[in-house]
């Protein structure tokens, strides 16, 4: 994943983030070697904070990769005795999460449903306090009028990547035509979460951008 930000102020960050253990800086190793994006370490932070201020104990993710994410978040519901639900849709990927997912030891702690979140999500019925969208950036909409009804009041929605390595800003004739219909899409996603007379919402510019959602 490229970031929005100055790479000096990333690394600077970057360093202010406690010390990661050793299977998960091998992680981000793995994911930079085998093209897999994942969050950044301060995004995880980022995060982690947010669960702690929320006090979440029921988490849903879309998208897992290799479980980099999933691992920070159950760590994050640990003192509550929550827990994490996350959906991911490649088989490879989804086996090297659920390896990652019992050398961190949380089996108790995440279930991973693998699959088409499209499929999957419709059939979920728990409410949650926390959910996390890493996904497809054209599909957040639809995940949003899908998931809202499952957000509990006073929960939070954060979407990853809302602002597209900058794209967001570019012109559309100046887009590549496989680029125009997924960031049209964002844009839209971010004028509705944005507006929305029951959602309190802000844009992090951390990371690849942050939209960080409250339920009212």
């Amino acid at each position: 994943m490229t970031n929005i930000i100055n790479i000096e102020i990333e690394q600077y960050l970057r360093g202010l983030a406690p010390e990661r253990p050793g299977f998960m800086v091998e992680m981000e190793k793995y994911a930079v070697e085998n093209y897999v994006s994942i969050i950044p370490p301060e995004v995880a932070q980022f995060l982690t904070f947010l669960v702690h201020l929320r006090q979440a104990k029921d988490i849903l993710e879309i998208g897992t990769a290799i479980a980099y994410s999933t691992i920070w978040l159950a760590w994050a519901v640990t003192p509550r005795d929550g827990r994490v639900t996350t959906i991911e849709i490649n088989e490879r990927r989804a086996r090297t999460a659920l390896k990652n997912i019992r050398e961190a030891g949380l089996e108790d702690r995440i279930t991973l449903l693998f699959g088409h979140a499209v499929d999957i999500v419709p059939q979920l019925r728990d409410t949650y306090d926390f959910i996390f969208i890493d996904a497809a950036k054209g599909q957040y909409g639809w995940f949003f009028e899908e998931l809202y009804p499952r957000l509990a009041p006073g929960g939070l929605l954060v979407s990853d990547n809302v602002l597209a390595e900058g794209r967001l800003i570019v012109p559309e004739e100046e887009l590549r035509h496989r680029q125009k219909t997924a960031i049209r899409r964002l844009r839209d996603y971010l004028d509705m979460i944005t507006t929305h007379p029951n959602l309190e919402t802000t844009v992090v510019p951390l990371g690849d951008g942050i939209a960080v959602s409250l339920k009212k």
